[in-house]
């Protein structure tokens, strides 16, 4: 047997704490509390934030939300539409204790070609347009909740673009 190793690509902690004030700020411009939760490529919790007033279950959500978009490499809000004739899926995954079709997960891929270079202020580089290619790398993903679901995708879209990436999961 020969021994093979594989590289890991995740988010910084400092790209991290990027990500949560970029989302808080959306949250406050919406005019929403909510609990942020950034998680790294194998669904460990890198950073999270609750906000003062937001609701105690959201934390939990935040966290489960992250951790199911980066489960998949797939927006949790996708879900829904995914599965919907596919009852017995749906239910076989329902029944995981962190799996969540609630909207407000988003996976953060970067270009494979700029991934994981440090910059100055967000822990990435990412090229001229900061769009994803077919070669994208998984490097984390972002759980926000305690608004409505658009509200909660919207903040998580604000994190991920605060990294200078493209990666829009709008439903």
């Amino acid at each position: 047997m020969t021994l093979s190793l594989q590289t890991l690509h995740e988010l910084s902690t400092d790209s991290a704490l990027v990500m949560l004030q970029a989302a808080k700020r959306k949250a406050e411009q919406l005019g929403i509390r909510v609990c942020i939760s950034v998680v790294g490529p194998q669904g460990i919790p890198l950073a999270s934030i609750r906000m003062n007033g937001a609701p105690l279950l959201s934390a939990s959500l935040a966290e489960d939300k992250a951790y199911t978009a980066v489960s998949f490499n797939r927006a949790t809000h996708e879900w829904d539409q995914r599965l919907a004739e596919q009852p017995k899926v749906q239910q076989a995954l329902g029944q995981r204790d962190r799996f969540t079709m609630l909207g407000g997960g988003v996976p953060v891929n970067v270009p494979a070609t700029t991934a994981l270079t440090p910059a100055s202020d967000t822990g990435y580089d990412s090229d001229s347009t900061g769009s994803l290619t077919a070669s994208s790398l998984l490097a984390g993903a972002v759980g926000v909740s305690g608004g409505a679901v658009h509200q909660d995708i919207a903040c998580a879209e604000a994190a991920i673009a605060a990294l200078g990436i493209n990666n829009s999961y709008s439903p």
